[in-house]
């Protein structure tokens, strides 16, 4: 399964609340009329977001109002889609009515389920986006990353209220398989990839604190092989496009 993650921002003029209608109701209605060959299409629309850590003192943060997550069955799937007539002129025309183009990110991943003890649904998604500091080789780093989400997984203070967590591992060298013009061929860099975890608590704050402390402790192995200062945590509400 490839997962295509793309970032976007609202153009000038326009509210976040207007973008977030938009994309949901007026793009999200033109995806769903014809879906081509996605999977699945789900929007990520952001309600808050932390960028770096205390000790950084002021950076300036990534700026998004959505993530969408776009699954095909594979690149084939993925490039069939981008050669049907109605996405290149219907559904990419009209994302210059609502996305800024020069601010999109892209991201290509496969990805990875994390098993949980307590599987099901959640209303509270947390995305981490993950970048890595060059400390380590590919291999290492992908070991370690997998050992740490192990370890959330477990985490007494996570363990009872999560739900669902995934990995979504960048594709290194997909960008270069794009087509000239797709989505301004902006790069997700220097991001390795997305922790994306959906947790069950009866208070969202405490959940996402606890989360952040349980990352930030010293069994985490990962911890030392990441740039800190690139990482973002974002806190989104899920809409479902095409399932």
């Amino acid at each position: 399964m490839l997962k295509i993650i793309i970032g976007g921002r609202r153009r000038a003029g326009m509210t976040h609340a207007e973008y977030s209608h938009y994309a949901e109701h007026c793009h999200g209605g033109t995806v769903a009329h014809n879906p081509g060959s996605m999977e699945t299409y789900m929007q990520n629309h952001i309600l808050d977001a932390a960028f770096g850590t205390k000790e950084d003192g002021w950076i300036s943060g990534a700026d998004f109002d959505s993530f969408s997550e776009i699954s095909f069955a594979d690149g084939t799937a993925f490039a069939q889609s981008l050669a049907d007539p109605y996405y290149h002129d219907t559904i990419q025309p009209d994302e210059l009515n609502f996305v800024c183009q020069s601010r999109v990110i892209l991201l290509a991943t496969r990805v990875e389920e994390q098993p949980v003890a307590h599987p099901g649904t959640a209303r509270l998604k947390l995305m981490r986006f993950i970048a890595s500091n060059g400390r380590a080789d590919a291999e290492s780093f992908e070991a370690q990353w997998q050992a740490e989400a192990k370890r959330i997984a477990d985490h007494s203070a996570l363990k009872p209220m999560l739900r669902r967590m995934t990995r979504s591992i960048s594709l290194d060298g997909f960008a270069a398989q794009l087509p000239a013009g797709f989505i301004a061929n902006a790069p997700l860099s220097p991001y390795v990839g997305v922790d994306s975890l959906w947790l069950d608590a009866e208070d969202d704050d405490q959940a996402i604190a606890a989360y952040r402390l349980a990352i930030e402790e010293a069994e985490s192995a990962l911890l030392p092989l990441l740039e800190r200062r690139s990482e973002i945590l974002f806190i989104v509400e899920e809409r479902s496009i095409v399932a």
